[in-house]
């Protein structure tokens, strides 16, 4: 299987499609997810922990809440549902990435693309292929891109909330 990357300053087009809610809903580990949320999140605020590249798989772990209507005594939106959610992608068809290392997402989106993409920039690799997983982030701070695999599946973790009061 090829593992063909791209991590260089590139032309990053804005993402005009929305997350497949369905196609989330159907993955390993996502009904836990969507259980522990209360719906499909889009990850808007959290913050990328890690990244891992290793032998033609990808790991994200994003810290991440849910934002409620209620607010505090000093007008901040409550946050609740605090996890720590991990992505892991099996079969890296290929990645763009641009930015620095840290990264606040401002939304992640998940689809299957619908279309086999243009293979000339994929120099060293066939590239992503229709059908294939596509995972993209647009970022508020940091690194942004996309992950192209074969699969994904979902792991969540409650964590204790970072804020002090």
């Amino acid at each position: 299987m090829c593992g063909c990357w791209i991590v260089a300053a590139m032309d990053m087009p804005s993402t005009d499609w929305a997350t497949d809610e369905s196609l989330v809903a159907s993955l390993p580990g996502a009904r836990v997810l969507i259980d522990w949320f209360g719906f499909c999140p889009h990850f808007h605020d959290a913050t990328l922990e890690r990244f891992e590249l290793s032998d033609g798989n990808a790991t994200l772990s994003i810290r991440t809440f849910r934002m409620t209507s209620a607010t505090d005594k000093e007008g901040f939106y409550v946050l609740d549902r605090h996890a720590l959610v991990t992505l892991r992608l099996a079969g890296v068809t290929g990645l763009k990435l641009e930015g620095e290392a840290g990264s606040i997402i401002s939304e992640l989106m998940i689809r299957r693309v619908p279309v086999t993409p243009d293979r000339s920039h994929w120099q060293s690799c066939t590239g992503p292929t229709e059908g294939d997983i596509e995972v993209a982030f647009e970022t508020a701070v940091g690194l942004y891109g996309v992950i192209y695999a074969k699969e994904l599946a979902f792991e969540l973790s409650p964590v204790p909330s970072t804020r002090t009061t």
